[in-house]
């Protein structure tokens, strides 16, 4: 009789090893399944925010034609005085080109103030908030 209680308990001890190994490849299967749902999900997440962010570039796109559509609006100013008219770019030109004859580089122009005096028949001009001068209107 020790035989068959020794035999017994040996066997349930190998019963209990297998079913701890068996629940422990469940747990471990589990895992696995759930990293790869996570995974999956997390691709799925990803695809839809690059799907949305495609749509609002495009949409941006359009906004920015429209936009620079609308912009490209033509505009001429034209300054008329007894009976005599000059337009604004020609005097802008004017100004630019006289300040290059003066020795100066047409690069070095960041910025021109016109000050436009018909009664004077002149344009009076600033570059740069340091050279100044005086060009014919007509």
């Amino acid at each position: 009789m020790e035989k068959e209680v020794k035999t017994t308990k040996a066997a349930t001890k190998t019963a209990a090893k297998t079913t701890a190994k068996a629940i422990e490849t469940k747990v471990a299967a589990k895992a696995t399944e759930t990293k790869a749902a996570a995974k999956t999900e997390t691709k799925a997440a990803a695809k839809t925010e690059t799907k949305a962010a495609a749509k609002t570039t495009k949409a941006a796109a359009k906004t920015t034609k429209t936009t620079a559509k609308t912009a490209e609006v033509k505009s001429a100013v034209i300054v008329q005085y007894q009976n005599q008219e000059v337009d604004i770019v020609k005097v802008e030109e004017k100004v630019k080109a006289q300040f290059v004859s003066e020795g100066h580089k047409a690069s070095t122009i960041a910025k021109v103030n016109i000050y436009v005096k018909p009664e004077e028949y002149a344009a009076y001009y600033v570059i740069n908030d340091k050279f100044s001068g005086r060009v014919d209107l007509f």
